[in-house]
């Protein structure tokens, strides 16, 4: 069987040199459960007392199999390690010590005294490995120096062939040896319970949610150390909090994402327009509990609307309407809609307008706004000016996340002479050097992601006067 794995291991731990020993006086066996059958392989080079090992046949169950330990002894490191994941080594005695590398989890601690066949930990693959698969990266070195101590790559520590059941295996150039475990002294019992592995939980679904539409929500779980992602687990979502809470549930997949969706969300709209975001993992025997929190940005809509306001600087009576009629400014996540009495006259020495209406409708799933003026007819006669006559007039501006438009209708006459309107914003008429007649003018909002202001008419003068005939204005903020 020609498969190549081996562990990407510290510069320092490769340079560690091989002893070479006779059989030891201790019973070492394979650590695996009684009649398992292995394959074992050596590095075929200057590294070769390391060993390699999965399971057979075709490595079917190497992942998560039960390792024991290979003989009696006490546990002298039980750790994560940057370059090797999670490792446990073991003291037999007689200066004689054992390594199990790359470890999906870990059974016992440092100092803790264990029996031949008793569960030491999970087979797995954490840790840089040279391929990624899961399988178990074995070692077995002596106290050279005679210190009593041997710790994994350090110096005074060297590396000895392995012996399983009175057979040396990691001879240099050794290749794949099918082996039965014949560690079978006995039930070894579950063995104590693992620690939990710490975990992170980091919320990657919608920054941006629509009242009225679903709400993606999403976040990746993963071990702290190793960073592997963890599968299977169930993660809950909450969008918003208190009487306003909306739930839901998700399992992570082989990348460790859980996503869920949260049907028609219906969130109030607060003055920094957030929406608080929970997403959790509760923890389980294997791995803690995480927890992760952002604001999501709640989208909404603003709207105005009036018929006519003017500010004219007559020199013995001067003019001035506020906004008449006048929604307001309305702001809103939510579908509403805001129409105040219509004005049914105006007369103003030289100004007069009749059936002056204004409104503002919202909606949600997603977030629109809609800003409406009618005008029924304007007469405007400023010293200087041909007279103005307008009717008919429709002014109209709508916004939502993806674009914001406008338009107006109307019939205009100066001084009696019908004007010829074209589709275009800003049209410019000619009233001559006294003032400025704009049709038509559109502007941007200003902060919005999508707005416009549309104005049917705006009449200025040299002298001062401004007037603005049928407003309407829209915007749509927090799209993304």
């Amino acid at each position: 069987m020609a498969v190549v794995l081996g562990g990407v291991l510290a510069a320092g731990v490769l340079s560690m040199p091989a002893a070479v020993a006779a059989e030891p006086p201790i019973d070492f066996q394979l650590p695996f459960t009684c009649g398992q059958e292995w394959q074992i392989n050596s590095y075929g080079d200057d590294h070769a007392p390391a060993l390699d090992m999965v399971r057979e046949p075709d490595q079917v169950g190497t992942e998560g199999a039960l390792l024991t330990a290979p003989a009696d002894g006490v546990v002298n490191e039980s750790k994560w390690h940057d370059n090797a994941g999670n490792i446990i080594q073991i003291d037999h005695g007689g200066g004689y010590f054992t390594t199990s590398i790359h470890l999906q989890s870990r059974s016992v601690e440092v100092g803790a005294t264990v029996k031949q066949g008793q569960e030491i930990g999970r087979v797995g693959k954490t840790g840089p490995t040279s391929n990624g698969h899961p399988h178990l990266h074995f070692e077995m070195a002596i106290d050279a120096d005679g210190d009593g101590r041997a710790t994994w790559g350090g110096v005074g520590t060297e590396r000895v062939n392995s012996w399983f059941d009175g057979v040396e295996y990691g001879g240099v150039g050794e290749t794949w040896r099918n082996v039965a475990s014949k560690n079978c002294g006995g039930d070894p019992g579950p063995g104590p319970d693992p620690e939990p592995e710490a975990t992170t939980l980091a919320y990657t679904g919608d920054k941006s949610v629509s009242n009225g539409s679903d709400a993606k929500l999403s976040a990746v779980l993963k071990a702290k150390e190793s960073e592997e992602p963890v599968e299977g687990r169930e993660v809950s979502f909450e969008l918003g909090d208190g009487d306003t809470a909306q739930t839901c549930e998700g399992k992570t997949d082989a990348d460790g994402t859980a996503t869920c969706t949260v049907d028609v969300a219906d969130q109030a709209l607060t003055e920094d327009a957030t929406v608080p975001l929970t997403a959790a993992f509760a923890g389980d025997d294997e791995y803690t509990k995480s927890d992760d929190s952002e604001k999501l940005k709640l989208q909404h809509v603003e709207g105005r609307s009036y018929g006519l306001a003017a500010k004219i600087p007559l020199p013995l009576i001067p003019v001035g309407i506020d906004p008449t009629p006048d929604t307001g400014t309305v702001r809103t996540a939510g579908a509403e809609t805001k129409s105040p009495a219509c004005a049914q006259g105006i007369n103003a020495i030289v100004l007069n307008a009749d059936a002056l209406c204004a409104e503002v409708v919202t909606k949600t799933g997603p977030s629109a706004a809609t800003a409406t003026s009618t005008v029924a007819d304007v007469s405007v006669g400023l010293p200087g000016l041909p007279v103005i006559g307008i009717s008919g007039l429709t002014s109209k501006s709508s916004s939502t996340c993806e674009a914001a438009k406008g338009g107006v209708s109307l019939e205009l006459t100066v001084a009696g002479t019908p004007v010829s309107l074209p589709d275009t914003p800003g049209y410019e008429v000619d009233l001559g050097l006294a003032g400025k007649l704009v049709v038509n003018e559109q502007t941007p909002v200003a902060g919005a992601d999508k707005g416009l202001t549309v104005n049917a008419v705006h009449l200025t003068t040299l002298a001062g006067a401004d007037v603005v005939i049928g407003s309407s204005t829209t915007s749509a903020h927090d799209c993304a």
